[in-house]
């Protein structure tokens, strides 16, 4: 009896570990073909504030990761984005329906880090995606922590308008937000360090019919 005891609670804790392994993503390889010219994006881009609930295409969500921060010249590891010193400071997080992922950008893979739906820590949202935009200024080989935090900044703004960009470009819909009323809770589920700072989000989707 003890022994059918023990070995059934082996198997809820089996069952419990299996139930929230993490999980990759391996996304496609870009469309550099697509969307409108950049002057026409420029005319038609919006913030908006509804989006309709159908998930991104893996497609869509690749293309949205690479135009975001990704790598365009291989050899040298560089960015879509350009950030002060090369640092690469800016990780963009992933939240969706069934967790946290982090965008790998030199594998180009998302890698869960948290099961569940937590889109609405940052303010809610109907957007099946919304990216959030974290610098962390202990990749700046110089300069105080003041200077850092600006950089950092200015970082995450270059981020955010590459995501505004695409999307303007490709009909999907966004808007840059900076209110985090979750943010210790964000931080805690992250496993932040104190040299990173939760900066912007973009809730991403697709036109609410």
């Amino acid at each position: 009896m003890k022994q059918m005891l023990i070995l059934s609670i082996i198997m809820v804790f089996t069952g419990s570990v299996q139930a929230q392994e993490l999980k990759s993503v391996a996304l496609l390889n870009p469309d550099k073909k697509r969307g409108l010219p950049l002057m026409e994006a420029l005319d038609v881009r919006a913030s908006v504030r509804e989006w309709s609930p159908e998930k991104l295409s893996l497609q869509d969500l690749s293309d949205l990761l690479w135009a975001a921060n990704g790598i365009n010249r291989p050899a040298e590891g560089k960015r879509t984005a350009s950030s002060a010193m090369n640092a690469q400071d800016i990780d963009i997080y992933v939240f969706m329906d069934d967790g946290i992922y982090l965008y790998d950008a030199p594998k180009h893979v998302l890698n869960q880090v948290v099961t569940g739906d937590y889109r609405d820590l940052s303010g809610k949202t109907d957007a099946p995606v919304n990216l959030v935009l974290i610098t962390d200024i202990s990749k700046f080989r110089a300069g105080n922590d003041s200077l850092k935090i600006g950089w950092g900044n200015i970082d995450a703004g270059i981020v955010s308008q590459n995501i505004s960009l695409f999307c303007s470009a490709t009909g999907l819909k966004t808007r840059p937000r900076a209110s985090f009323p979750g943010a210790e809770k964000i931080r805690e589920l992250l496993k932040l360090k104190g040299s990173q700072y939760i900066l912007l989000n973009h809730p991403v989707g697709y036109k609410k019919k």
